[in-house]
């Protein structure tokens, strides 16, 4: 599948990854590529690891369930707690037997509907943030994922390199999920509120910090 190689590092990067032993990630990775889902590509589900890992959040926030692997991974890493959000029924659905059959349901929480609704109407206060949704959204969502996000809290978006979009490669055929991609980038950048770095990990994943309250 075009997306599991994004560049002509991640063969190596790959290659030296230790080897997935989790029974249950492993089967919802072999899952997600036999029904063409998209999911993290592992040199992008090793940095989420490492950085919940090291962050240890006490809850977390995701936009884009899919069958619930990325949440499973982060609640496997150390997260407390994980609220998403899934657009597709019938994933959600399954997200939640995944979460059931490793006896976390208690610690996950899957809203079924669109994000750009759904985001607006929750209430809290989040020590994670991780997007991994439509990205036609993102621009939409940001001044509400800002405000969710706690003051040292860490926002990471997947995606936002778009398979070398940006860098003048790859096809530009998705024109409104590349402006998506590209405006929320602009946006997550300039906000001084927040603290921001572009990794080319994977797809290309935004990591930023939230260091004070936005204006």
């Amino acid at each position: 599948m075009a997306y599991k190689t994004p560049g002509a590092e991640s063969e190596y990067i790959r290659a030296r990854l230790a080897p997935e032993t989790d029974s249950l990630l492993m089967e919802m990775t072999a899952r997600a590529e036999e029904m063409n889902i998209p999911s993290l590509l592992p040199e992008s589900a090793a940095f989420l690891r490492a950085a919940v890992e090291a962050l240890r959040p006490g809850v977390a926030l995701e936009i884009g369930t899919a069958i619930g692997y990325s949440a499973m991974l982060m609640l496997k890493s150390g997260c407390g707690r994980v609220f998403t959000v899934e657009m597709n029924e019938e994933r959600a659905a399954e997200a939640e037997r995944y979460f059931a059959r490793a006896g976390l349901a208690d610690r996950a929480t899957v809203f079924t509907g669109d994000a750009t609704e759904i985001v607006p109407m929750i209430d809290g206060a989040f020590d994670l943030v991780f997007m991994d949704g439509p990205k036609t959204s993102y621009p939409v969502l940001f001044p509400h994922i800002l405000k969710l996000l706690k003051v040292g809290g860490v926002l990471i978006a997947d995606n936002v390199l778009w398979n070398g979009c940006f860098a003048g490669g790859g096809p530009r055929k998705k024109a409104t999920i590349i402006e998506g991609v590209d405006r929320f980038t602009e946006m997550a950048c300039s906000s001084p509120a927040l603290t921001t770095s572009i990794l080319p990990v994977g797809d290309g994943m935004i990591f930023a910090v939230k260091k004070r309250e936005a204006l």
